[in-house]
């Protein structure tokens, strides 16, 4: 499950939970998943989808881009750190949890005591 911070300046504004096949609209539309007020957002600005095992983020042809971690890119592959800008006042932080660990199994063997 991935989790997304939807940022003004340093105030966390909301918080989105991605599992897998999970798509997200960002946009000044209000029909958007993530409305942003903020002219420089493009009405259908960018997606950000779970495909399997990846959270992936795409231009939607808007006018000013997406920008992650400082690079202007059409589509990229998020990773846990990952700084998402759309506009001129927002950002998306992009949250990983770490993968589970699988716990030990206590089996008879090792459950028997030694007299």
């Amino acid at each position: 499950m991935y989790k997304l911070e939807l940022k003004l300046q340093s105030l966390t504004l909301k918080e989105y939970a991605l599992a897998n096949g999970a798509k997200l609209a960002i946009g000044r539309h209000p029909g958007s998943e993530i409305v942003l007020d903020d002219m420089a957002v493009s009405r259908h600005h960018a997606t950000i989808e779970v495909q399997g095992q990846k959270l992936l983020v795409f231009d939607q042809r808007s006018k000013n881009g997406i920008i992650v971690n400082g690079k202007k890119v059409q589509s990229a592959q998020l990773k846990h750190g990952d700084i998402v800008r759309i506009g001129k006042k927002f950002t998306i932080e992009v949250h990983v949890p770490p993968p589970k660990k699988r716990e030990a199994t206590l089996t008879g063997e090792h459950a028997k005591k030694t007299s």
